[in-house]
């Protein structure tokens, strides 16, 4: 069945191939499909080098290309396909990205910028202005300076490395393969894109944005805010709500990795359960070399008398953490004590527990320009006499969040932890302090 795309004439010149590079298999079928009928060959790849080998070798004359993949995200193809093969037109294809993004892809080198869900008309658009550009190259000469991939370099990671304090050499650790997963930002309210890459021996964990040249250790002298999230930043990178996700690698021992994100971490459900399950499915490359838990030999205690928070932390042969929460009804006290044995036992007790917030903050926070991605299914919304929209998967579950965004906030130290932790009414601000108290004595030692 022939589709209703209109594609211009633009010369003999022109090779009738056309690459298309996606890690989904449906958005792959729904351009092939489009393609092949109005007469084109089209070529597919599922990830960046596949794409590059195709491209020097068979030289197609129009890319589309996702920007979230797996290995090379696709501002990096991008501009291995500029330097490369500067004639080549690629359209950039997502659902998951921003203005910025799309800005971004443009002023590297791409000719469009086509959003999923595709239309026909979309789909004519992006192709015609891509084979006149070619065709336009072809007939003058191709005379466009060339834009060289920039290698990722990283800072080294101040924190998580040392031998301070040292408990167990349990060795490094990274995930087995480049992960993508898909989601809405709590706080931006962006649909966006999150890929997880391995990282070799003695990198550390870091923060990059799409495409850029740049990273942020994700390490405690780079927080930069604990408003409802916490924050990470350097002088070109940002990342927040990242606690979550930390948590994760908090639990399952990650030492070395890099975050792609556009400024956010996803927020999926509200939990850590997502980050969970996508590390189990990648799997985990034991890395050998050097990596120790801290231990304690005296208490760091830091309160704040006002608001009656407080976090203790203490000497233990291993990770429990306990947090006390009192708030008005319909919540009330709630108490739980978390002993850390595995990822399992995280997974199990600690992982599903979802953020909260109350509906008398909501309007708040939207005026601080926070929670614009909030969602019915993303967090437990509490009322002023029940909870809202959900029913909760544990009975303390707001306890348990808490708990969970502490395990979170404090590995950016950079090294997990074996040691007893006690909080009554923190959060994010508080675990910070905290953290920072207990890398003071770190770099005194």
């Amino acid at each position: 069945m022939r589709t209703n795309l209109q594609v211009k004439n633009v010369g003999e010149v022109l090779d009738r191939s056309i690459l298309i590079v996606d890690d989904e298999p449906s958005i792959v079928n729904t351009l092939s499909s489009v393609l092949q009928d109005e007469g084109y060959k089209v070529l597919t790849a599922s990830n960046g080098e596949e794409a590059l080998q195709i491209i020097t070798e068979q030289k197609p004359p129009v890319v589309f290309l996702d920007m979230w993949m797996p290995g090379k995200d696709g501002i990096e193809v991008l501009r291995e396909i500029i330097s490369l093969r500067p004639e080549t037109q690629v359209v950039m294809i997502s659902g998951h990205a921003t203005i910025t993004n799309a800005l971004d892809a443009v002023r590297l080198g791409a000719v469009d910028f086509l959003e999923k869900p595709f239309t026909i008309d979309s789909i004519s658009s992006s192709l015609n202005k891509a084979l006149v550009n070619f065709d336009s190259l072809s007939r003058k000469g191709n005379n466009l300076s060339e834009e060289f991939t920039k290698a990722l370099k990283f800072d080294p990671h101040p924190g998580s490395f040392g031998k301070v304090l040292a408990g167990n050499n349990i060795g490094q650790r990274t995930i087995k393969e480049s992960i993508v997963l898909y989601g809405q930002c709590l706080h931006s309210g962006a649909k966006s894109g999150l890929v997880l890459e391995p990282l070799p021996k003695n990198s550390g964990i870091h923060f990059s944005h799409l495409g850029s040249n740049h990273s942020v250790p994700a390490y405690v002298s780079n927080v930069e805010s604990t408003t409802l999230a916490t924050t990470v930043r350097s002088q070109f990178v940002s990342a927040s709500t990242i606690e979550h996700l930390f948590a994760a690698l908090h639990a399952f021992k990650i030492s070395n990795l890099l975050i792609k994100c556009n400024g956010e971490v996803p927020i999926f459900d509200g939990s850590a359960s997502v980050f969970c399950q996508a590390i189990k499915d990648i799997g985990i490359v034991e890395q050998g070399g050097d990596w120790h838990e801290i231990t304690l030999d005296e208490k760091i205690v830091f309160s704040n008398p006002k608001s009656g928070e407080e976090l203790t932390l203490e000497p233990s042969d291993r990770l429990q953490v306990s947090y006390e929460l009192i708030y008005p009804e319909p919540v009330g006290r709630q108490f739980f004590v978390y002993d850390h044995t595995d990822a399992q036992s995280f997974e199990k007790e600690i992982a599903p527990a979802r953020t909260f917030g109350f509906l008398r903050d909501i309007e708040k926070m939207q005026r601080m320009g926070l929670a614009a991605g909030g969602r019915l299914d993303n967090f437990i919304l509490i009322g002023e006499d029940k909870i809202i929209n959900t029913e909760l998967r544990f009975e303390d579950e707001l306890c348990r969040h808490k708990i969970l965004d502490a395990i979170g906030d404090l590995f950016l130290i950079g090294r997990p932890l074996r040691m007893k932790i006690s909080a009554k009414m923190t959060g994010h601000a508080d675990n910070i302090s905290a953290l920072r108290m207990l890398n003071d004595r770190l770099l005194r030692q």
